[in-house]
């Protein structure tokens, strides 16, 4: 979501006030906009600035009363809007977040934002064909967004929609080559139609970027483990052990492996 510009005065005190937000400074930042907003109320700029940093600082309350204040001042202001809900969603006020969304694209239908949480929204209520409309819309709105690709993936890959589902995967992958995310859900659709190689490559990529992927280890487990499995049922004992031993490589703890390794003839 981008921020807004200067829409009214406060001459240097907002300049300083948005460098120290720039900076990272959010309590001095903070009191700048505070005191923009007691010499200005009608000064959305800084209120809306103000809802940022309280967000920013896990004060959700103050933040919302902060964008309120925009939103009555000004009720076309979609940046305030747009975290109005997105604060509500937060909040756990899941059905005044979705109207308050909806709003928001009848003054902005072209808002990505907004059909982007519109679709995460049906997607929690497992309303898959229309997280896919909404997340659509937010993809064609912002194409760039990885993300808003990765929702759409997820919620294809809920609708059993796969070579979608890969397709908007892959798509995230080249626009954020870090999202393991992608690729340990990328790796299941492989592995579901038997392309265990492509499946195992990705999820080791994703210890490459990120040993601690707690998700991709119990991949790899699972993965390993199955074909130790299929060695075993076949007799194949030693090519079993050496699969087991990868099991336990990639999960130390993994129950199943170290039983079997115990008990293989």
């Amino acid at each position: 979501m981008t921020g807004v510009a200067f829409a009214q005065g406060g001459g240097p005190l907002v300049f300083e006030a948005a460098r120290e937000h720039f900076k990272g400074n959010l309590p001095r930042a903070l009191e700048l906009f505070q005191e923009v907003a007691v010499r200005d109320p009608q000064n959305t700029y800084a209120q809306n600035q103000l809802g940022l940093i309280y967000a920013k600082q896990e004060r959700p309350q103050e933040a919302l009363r902060a964008f309120e204040r925009v939103k009555t001042q000004d009720p076309l202001n979609t940046f305030a809007r747009l975290w109005i809900e997105i604060l509500r969603l937060k909040l756990g006020q899941m059905g005044q977040a979705f109207s308050e969304f909806e709003e928001v694209l009848s003054v902005d239908p072209e808002n990505a934002d907004a059909h982007y949480y519109l679709g995460a929204i049906y997607n929690i209520r497992r309303n898959r064909r229309a997280a896919i409309v909404e997340l659509k819309k937010a993809r064609d709105a912002n194409s760039q967004e990885p993300d808003t690709h990765f929702r759409l993936a997820q919620a294809f890959h809920n609708a059993d929609m796969v070579q979608n589902a890969l397709l908007e995967y892959t798509r995230t992958i080249e626009l954020n080559p870090k999202h393991t995310k992608a690729m340990n859900n990328m790796g299941w659709i492989h592995y579901n139609r038997g392309e265990r190689e492509g499946a195992v490559a990705l999820w080791q990529k994703v210890l490459t970027l990120n040993p601690q992927d707690r998700e991709a280890r119990g991949n790899l487990a699972r993965a390993f483990n199955d074909q130790a499995r299929e060695f075993d049922q076949s007799g194949r004992r030693g090519e079993a052990r050496a699969y087991w031993q990868r099991t336990l490589q990639v999960d130390p703890k993994n129950k199943a492996a170290k039983w079997n390794l115990a008990h293989l003839n």
